[in-house]
C-alpha cells in the first residue's frame, strides 16, 4: 500500500472521529469483514460530546516495524476523553508485534487510553502487540470486560492490562481496580508493579482480585517493587483463585530489577507493603508454592493467608517449602505448604524502626 494511501486513511479515520465527536453517543464504525491497515494516530475527545464510542468489528492492523514512524512510540492512541469513551465490537486489533520483540528499540502498545473518564472496554480482541495489548492511565471510572489478548508465552512484557494512576476500575469476564471470573495465561500472571524504578514514589491501594484461573505461566500472583523505591502499597486481596501448571504461585519481590543484571538490591528505601490478603488460593506450581521476599528496611506488614493447597505438578519431586524473608502477618486456617514460620517474623525491621 503507498505511503499516501496510508496517510489518506490516518487522516479518514480522524475525521470520521471529529464528526462523531459532535453529536452525543457518536459512533465511528470498523465494519466487519474489512481490514484497515492504521498507521500511528491519536484520537484527542477533548472535544467530544458525551459518551463517544469507536466500534470495532472489522480488523484493523498495526503498520510493519520498517515502516514505523522513528519520532512515534504510540499506535492507538485515545485522549482526553473526559465525557465517556466506548470501544467495543466483536473484531481485532493486531498489533504485528513479532518483529519487535527481539529488538532493543523501544516498543509501542497496541492501545492506549489516557487521561479519561467513564470508559468501556469490552467485546474486542488485541493480538501480538509490540508491547502491551491494552494500557490505561490516569483514568477514572473503567470497565474493562468481554476482552481478548493474544500473544505467544515467548512475547516479552505483553501485559494484557496495564492499569496506571487510575481509579475506580472493574476488570471482568476476560480471557487474558477489581479484577473477577479472568482467566489468565500465559505470561506473568496476575501483576501489581513494578512500583518505584528510579527511585520513584508509587501509591497503589485497595485492588481486588478474585473468582479467576490462571495457568502455564511464570507466576500466579505477584507483587513487586524496585529497591530504591518510596510509597506504599495497601489494602490489597487475591481470592479464589485457581492455578495450574505455573513456576510460582505466590510472589513479593521487593528486590525487583526489571530483568537488569545490577541494582541497588540494599537501598535502605523500598515501597512498604501492608494489608495483603491471599485467601483461596489453590492449584499446582513447577518451581516454589510461595516466595515472600521483602526489604529488612521495610518489611511486609498485615499479611493474612488462609484456606491455600498448592501442590507440585510433578508429585515425584514432593512438596516444595515456602520462602519468605521479613514477613509479618497471620495465617487463619492450615495452609499447603505450611506458612507459619513465614508470617511469624518480627513486626521491626532488622535495622530498626521502618
Amino acid at each position: 500500500m503507498a505511503a499516501e494511501t496510508r496517510a489518506t486513511r490516518q487522516r479518514a479515520f480522524r475525521k470520521t472521529w471529529y464528526k462523531a465527536c459532535k453529536v452525543n453517543g457518536g459512533v465511528i464504525l470498523v465494519p466487519a469483514g474489512y481490514t484497515f491497515l492504521l498507521q500511528t494516530v491519536t484520537f484527542d475527545g477533548s472535544n467530544c460530546k458525551p459518551n463517544t464510542g469507536f466500534q470495532i468489528d472489522g480488523t484493523i492492523v498495526a503498520p510493519d516495524i520498517s515502516k514505523w514512524p522513528k519520532s512515534d512510540f504510540q499506535w492507538i492512541l485515545f485522549i482526553n476523553s473526559r465525557k465517556g469513551l466506548i470501544v467495543k465490537g466483536n473484531g481485532i486489533i493486531d498489533g504485528r508485534g513479532a518483529p519487535w520483540w527481539n529488538t532493543s528499540l523501544f516498543r509501542p502498545h497496541a492501545l492506549r487510553i489516557a487521561n479519561s473518564s467513564n470508559v468501556v472496554v469490552a467485546g474486542i480482541t488485541i493480538q501480538n502487540p509490540p508491547q502491551m495489548h491494552l494500557f490505561i492511565d490516569n483514568g477514572q471510572y473503567i470497565q474493562v470486560y468481554n476482552f481478548k489478548t493474544s500473544a505467544p508465552a515467548e512475547s516479552p512484557n505483553t501485559d494484557g492490562i496495564h492499569l496506571s494512576n487510575s481509579q475506580h476500575a472493574v476488570i471482568h469476564n476476560n480471557t487474558l481496580a477489581c479484577v473477577y471470573n479472568v482467566n489468565c495465561g500465559p505470561g506473568h500472571g496476575y501483576s501489581i508493579g513494578g512500583l518505584g524504578p528510579n527511585f520513584s514514589e508509587a501509591q497503589v491501594s485497595d485492588v481486588s482480585i478474585f473468582d479467576s484461573k490462571v495457568q502455564n505461566s511464570l507466576t500466579g500472583v505477584r507483587i513487586k517493587t524496585w529497591p530504591g523505591g518510596s510509597g506504599s502499597v495497601t489494602n490489597i486481596r487475591f481470592s479464589n483463585i485457581q492455578m495450574s501448571n505455573v513456576r510460582t504461585s505466590i510472589v513479593i519481590d521487593q528486590f525487583y530489577c526489571g530483568g537488569q543484571k545490577t541494582c541497588t538490591i540494599m537501598s535502605r528505601s523500598a515501597v512498604q507493603i501492608s494489608n495483603v490478603t491471599f485467601e483461596k488460593l489453590t492449584g499446582s506450581y513447577t518451581d516454589k508454592p510461595v516466595s515472600l521476599l521483602c526489604s529488612p528496611y521495610k518489611p511486609c506488614r498485615s499479611l493474612k493467608a488462609s484456606i491455600i493447597n498448592l501442590v507440585p505438578s510433578n508429585p515425584g519431586l514432593g512438596p516444595a517449602q515456602a520462602e519468605c524473608s521479613n514477613t509479618r502477618g497471620q495465617v487463619l486456617t492450615p495452609t499447603t505448604p505450611p506458612l507459619n514460620n513465614c508470617l511469624m517474623g518480627p513486626p521491626e525491621g532488622l535495622f530498626g524502626r521502618s
